[in-house]
């Protein structure tokens, strides 16, 4: 018996001693992040951005991998079931703390499973209409859709712009008809030619077609106006009273991941966002917002959830 105690006791002491030797020499391998949308877009550039950064504040390549589909799910699902050892991470957007809110095809309860990280700014969701919608304020659009004919078509490629899109529907009383999209790539050609008559959509995916011409920026979900677009109203100087929506971009590890590993990508992202090159990207992206540290992290994904939770009760929203 004793002996079988003691063997018992060297295997695990041997297992601990393996753990912290492999938590020490982090990272010794290339790291996945997994990317839960169409490469092409916004969000995807600040991910590639940041993984540039990364491989080299780490010593490893930070592989960038784009996981569509679902509604974000299953890029999410890919990082939850993975092992939690720091060579798979998650990119997620704020919205992926509405998806359980709004499907019963989530793969998680809660974005609180994931191991909080670090944050990045995140998108300003902008309501946008092509050119040839008669409306230059939201107020005009919203005289337009209630005296429409026919219902207007919104593309949608997420559920923040959903949850916005709902906002600003539900504060001016009239309807939208929902058309999904796997990503803003794919719906640009639509809303361009008209064949859409309005989105929801990042303002710096935007802001190129509406200084062409192309589109109109009726209005954004924003606490204030952008300096460099004095002429774009936030959503509450246009009589959408409800609170700008959280945006972020979360880096997050699957479920328990080790203290030590979350505190030296958490250092390496910070280091990653302070370079020169990186900050010009968020320039031109229109991408705002401070980097966190995970228990700051945790605090915005809490009321990121919070708002979602907050709006499908409200209004009974779902995307299933």
């Amino acid at each position: 018996m004793n002996r079988l105690k003691t063997g018992v006791v060297v295997g695990a002491l041997a297992m601990w001693t393996a753990s912290v030797a492999a938590q020490g020499s982090y990272p010794n391998k290339p790291i996945r992040l997994i990317v839960p949308i169409v490469a092409g877009g916004p969000s995807d550039a600040v991910a590639r951005a940041l993984a540039k950064g990364l491989s080299a504040g780490l010593g490893q390549q930070v592989l960038v991998e784009n996981r569509p589909g679902g509604n974000t799910g299953i890029g999410a699902g890919a990082v939850l079931s993975a092992a939690p050892d720091g060579y798979t991470l998650l990119f997620a957007l704020a919205s992926n703390a509405g998806l359980p809110h709004l499907s019963k095809a989530a793969p998680y309860k809660s974005l609180m499973e994931f191991s909080p990280i670090s944050t990045l700014g995140g998108n300003t969701q902008c309501l946008v209409v092509p050119s040839s919608v008669p409306a230059k304020t939201l107020a005009e659009f919203a005289s337009h859709a209630k005296s429409s004919a026919q219902p207007l078509m919104r593309g949608s490629n997420n559920v923040s712009e959903d949850m916005v899109a709902g906002q600003i529907t539900g504060a001016l009383g009239f309807k939208l008809e929902r058309v999904p999209y796997k990503g803003a790539p794919q719906m640009f050609p639509d809303l361009l030619e008209g064949r859409l008559q309005a989105a929801v959509l990042p303002l710096g995916a935007s802001l190129p077609h509406v200084r062409s011409g192309r589109l109109t920026m009726l209005g954004c979900s924003m606490a204030e106006r952008v300096a460099s677009l004095p002429t774009v109203p936030t959503l509450a100087e246009s009589g959408v009273s409800a609170s700008p929506l959280v945006t972020a971009h979360f880096v997050l590890g699957p479920p328990k991941l080790p203290s030590e590993i979350i505190e030296r990508l958490s250092a390496a992202v910070r280091q990653a966002a302070l370079a020169g090159d990186f900050k010009q990207e968020m320039e031109q992206l229109m991408i705002f917002g401070p980097v966190r540290s995970p228990a700051e992290t945790r605090e915005l994904m809490l009321q990121a959830e919070a708002q979602y939770a907050q709006y499908v009760r409200e209004t009974g929203a779902s995307i299933d």
